[in-house]
């Protein structure tokens, strides 16, 4: 494979083919377009476009700054901010086909080849969802996979090169990982242009640096300053390592992981298995015949693909996978190709069905999300439709927090852990949680989305929510002093010990406390017990101001009340708890 010449020419067929192809793929972006935004980080993205505050996750870091850019450009023309970022996705949606196509041209595939690979990736079930919400992902995708084409393309073509390096670095202000894609496409184009001219390097270098630049000033600007941009970043990115990442002690090991990331990402284990036998024919045969179209294929989404392994969510697979799904896109079409070689009238007639069958697997999913309002919104609208400020007192889940903050931002709340939490107060006024629920939760207000094959693309949550009555009230029996509020946040403060009887619960119980630590309490070194009808649950020497801590517990037999016993020694010292929680799996 020779970078420096272009691949050949199509054909007035193949052109016209192309365009067809890329019509029909285009037109079907439209029935994923989803009737309401629905997950966690859309309402994030929605709170950007009205008020851009990384430090208040609107968004969470790093900010999607170009991202939130487009969403704005946008939204001068529609006049909602959940439409504005679904018409830059549908967009991206819309060009994901073209691109694939691109850059497997530029790596010398067929065009029967090429073209199956962009139509097997646009109607991943994961890229045709995705692409009609409010997420970032689909838009990211089409910048990198164009820069990465352009790039190889720069190779040869001086003026490639520099759009190559302006996409790559509007990817990365989308997401800066793009950059890790970009790497050595950008380091092989370099090498070639700076044998040709050198000013096509500092050209580049310059044009990239100054998008990148103006993308995170602007986000850092629109934070308030450096310091609590990077501050918010850093403490997202701890809690990444923490939380999602390979060090995490509750994530299972890698080995047991690798096929949920690399064979099960397609969200249909049938096709899943199908599309990863063509996968190995492909990766076997470019190794047995050297193929340096698949080497470089590798090298550049094949890192991200390990990063994603090593340090992502393991629960939003389906989400996260997308940014290295050109690699296997191209991979399965490759495999298609060299499995027909003897037959290449075979060629288009396999890929066509794999692509029908990915087709006809997603779209009843799709006709959930196109017509149907989503729990999410529909429990945060029941808020205003049955309850009263006056009569009423609402809790808000950390589930549901940015659907609450985007839609009812001046209604008065409580921030609470989840759906079994126990007001630290006890009124008059009735007590209320808006949270995410489970599919058997029918008590109050709750709302339910058809699962079917949507349970495996879409991320699971959300799919039930609502807003559920507490029936049951903690007692704070003694040793606690008068809870007290700040903002949107209801503490109750103790010292030395305190005692608390939970209602009665069945079967496994989640105990769930957060807490707030004086700065006193952490430089003594002070030790907190938890104990439940008599039985340690947990000792623990604070090291952080904020701390939630989550325990499965076995409740008191026979429906009896459970008896909270917490102590702080030295006694002397005192804390307080922000949340309380207590219920059944």
């Amino acid at each position: 494979m020779d970078l420096t010449q272009p691949p050949p020419p199509l054909t007035p067929r193949q052109r016209r083919t192309f365009g067809l192809i890329a019509l029909i793929c285009a037109a079907t972006r439209f029935l994923a377009m989803a009737r309401t935004l629905w997950d966690w980080d859309e309402a994030l993205f929605c709170l950007g476009m009205r008020s851009y505050d990384v430090t208040s996750h609107h968004p969470h870091p790093p900010g999607f700054p170009v991202y939130i850019a487009l969403g704005r450009i946008a939204r001068t023309v529609i006049h909602n901010d959940f439409r504005a970022l679904q018409a830059v996705n549908l967009i991206a949606g819309m060009l994901v086909f073209p691109a694939i196509f691109f850059l497997a041209r530029e790596l010398r595939l067929p065009f029967v080849t090429a073209a199956i690979a962009g139509a097997l990736c646009a109607f991943f079930p994961n890229v045709w969802f995705f692409g009609g919400g409010a997420f970032s992902d689909i838009p990211s995708l089409v910048l990198v996979v164009f820069a990465v084409g352009f790039l190889f393309r720069g190779c040869r073509d001086a003026n490639a090169y520099l759009v190559g390096a302006a996409l790559l670095a509007l990817a990365a202000g989308i997401r800066p990982q793009n950059f890790l894609i970009g790497l050595v496409p950008g380091a092989l184009a370099t090498w070639y242009r700076a044998r040709a001219a050198w000013r096509d390097v500092v050209f580049a270098a310059l044009v990239g640096a100054v998008t990148v630049g103006v993308a995170f000033g602007g986000a850092i600007a629109a934070t308030g300053g450096t310091r609590p941009y990077f501050d918010a970043a850093k403490e997202h990115g701890e809690y990444i390592t923490r939380v999602d990442s390979f060090r995490s002690p509750a994530r299972p090991p890698l080995w047991r992981l690798f096929d949920r990331f690399f064979i099960k990402q397609y969200q249909s284990l049938a096709l899943g298995f199908i599309t990863s036998i063509f996968v190995a024919i492909a990766i076997v045969g470019a190794i047995a015949s050297r193929d340096r179209a698949v080497g470089w294929l590798a090298l550049s989404f094949g890192p991200f693909a390990i990063l994603a392994w090593m340090m992502l969510d393991r629960y939003s697979i389906n989400r996260f996978s997308i940014g290295y799904c050109p690699l296997f896109a191209i991979l399965a079409a490759d495999g298609i190709r060299r499995l027909t070689r003897a037959w290449p009238s075979a060629e288009p007639i396999a890929g066509a069905a794999l692509i029908a069958s990915f087709f006809f697997w997603t779209l009843p999913a799709l006709a959930t999300v196109r017509d149907t309002v989503a729990p999410s919104l529909l429990a945060v609208e029941a808020v205003t439709q049955h309850l009263d400020p006056r009569a009423d007192q609402l809790s808000v889940a950390r589930d549901m927090d940015p659907f609450f903050q985007y839609l009812l931002p001046d209604y008065p709340f409580v921030h609470v852990l989840d759906k079994r939490a126990l007001p630290l107060s006890i009124g008059n006024r009735r007590a209320w949680i808006l949270a995410e629920a489970d599919s058997d939760d029918h008590d109050g207000f709750v709302f339910h989305r058809e699962r079917g094959h949507l349970w495996n693309i879409a991320r699971r949550h959300y799919f039930d929510a609502g807003l559920i009555p507490v029936r049951a009230m903690p007692q704070f029996a003694a040793g606690w002093d008068a809870s007290h509020r700040q903002g949107s946040e209801e503490l109750r403060s103790m010292s030395g010990h305190s005692l608390t009887r939970l209602p009665p619960s069945a079967g496994e119980t989640i105990l769930r406390i957060e807490f707030r630590f004086p700065q006193a309490m952490l430089a003594a070194h002070a030790t907190v017990s938890i104990v439940l009808n008599g039985r340690l649950v947990d000792r623990f020497t604070p090291a952080i101001d904020d701390d939630d801590r989550e325990f499965h517990v076995s409740p008191a037999p026979e429906g009896a009340a459970n008896m909270l016993d917490l102590s702080i020694d030295p006694p002397e010292m005192g804390m307080s708890v922000k949340c309380l929680s207590f219920g059944p799996e």
